[in-house]
C-alpha cells in the first residue's frame, strides 16, 4: 500500500513514539480499570482490568474470547483508536489479531498447519511494514513451542535506517487461535535487549486463557478485586 507523503509522515511519527504498528485491530469498544466496574458484560470489545501484578487484558471480539495477564509495575494504554498499545515499564506492547482468511484464504483447502499459517502471516505482515517504510526488512525467525504444546513463531527485524527512533529492533510473537493469528509486538532498544524482549513476549503469551463464551468483564473485575488470581 503506497502512502502519500503526508500519511507517511504520520506513520514515521508513530514509529518515533511507539515503534512499527501492525494493522488496525478494529475492536469496537474498550475500557480500562477506571470504568470497567460500571460497564455491562462486554461482548464486543476489549478491557484492561488492574491486578496486583499489572493488568488483565480481556478480548471479546468477533467470536473470540480470551484473557492475557500483562505484568509490570507501571502500565499505561497509549491513545491510538486503531491499535491496542500499552507502555509496560518502559517498553511498548501491541496486541493484535488478524483473520486467517485475510492473508491465507485457501488455508483450509490446502490444509495448512499452524506453522505454515504463521509463516504466511509473517510474510504478509512484514510486506505491509515494508510498504509503509519503503524499505526492505531483514527478518530473523525463531520457531517456538509453547508450554501447552502449541506452535508459535517469533520473528524480528532491525529498524530501517533513517527512522529517528531509539528503538533498535521490532519483536513479534504469533500463534494460531481459532480462525485468527494472535500477535504480540514489542521492541528492543539500548536499555532493553531483544533477548529480554522475547522473554517478555513469551512470559505474556504463557498466561493466555481462551474462553468458549464471552467473558463477563464486570464479574471478572469484581473477582480480581476480591483477591482471586486471574
Amino acid at each position: 500500500m503506497k502512502l502519500v507523503a503526508k500519511k507517511l509522515a504520520v506513520v514515521l511519527a508513530l514509529l518515533i513514539i511507539t515503534g512499527l504498528a501492525s494493522r488496525p485491530a478494529h475492536a469496537s469498544a474498550r475500557s480500562t480499570d477506571q470504568d470497567v466496574a460500571a460497564s455491562p458484560q462486554q461482548e464486543d470489545g476489549w478491557a484492561a482490568i488492574k491486578t496486583d501484578d499489572g493488568i488483565l487484558f480481556v478480548w471479546n471480539v468477533r467470536g473470540l474470547y480470551f484473557s492475557l495477564a500483562v505484568k509490570g509495575k507501571e502500565i499505561k494504554p497509549l491513545d491510538d483508536p486503531e491499535h491496542i498499545f500499552f507502555r509496560v515499564d518502559g517498553r511498548v506492547l501491541q496486541i493484535q489479531l488478524a483473520a486467517i482468511n485475510n492473508f491465507a484464504p485457501d488455508a483450509k483447502e490446502k490444509k495448512l498447519d499452524d506453522k505454515a499459517i504463521l509463516v504466511a502471516h509473517r510474510d504478509w505482515e512484514s510486506k505491509y511494514i515494508e510498504d509503509l517504510v519503503h524499505s526492505k526488512l531483514t527478518v530473523r525467525t525463531f520457531n517456538t513451542k509453547l508450554s501447552n504444546g502449541n506452535d508459535a513463531l517469533m520473528w524480528q527485524f532491525d529498524m530501517p535506517e533513517g527512522t529517528n527512533s531509539d528503538v533498535q529492533k521490532q519483536l513479534y510473537l504469533t500463534l494460531v487461535t481459532k480462525d485468527y493469528v494472535l500477535l504480540l509486538n514489542s521492541e528492543a532498544h539500548a536499555n532493553l535487549s531483544d533477548g529480554d524482549g522475547r522473554k517478555f513476549l513469551l512470559d505474556t503469551i504463557a498466561t493466555l486463557k481462551i474462553s468458549p463464551t464471552p467473558i463477563d468483564v464486570k464479574k471478572l473485575s469484581e473477582s480480581v478485586r476480591g483477591g482471586t488470581k486471574p
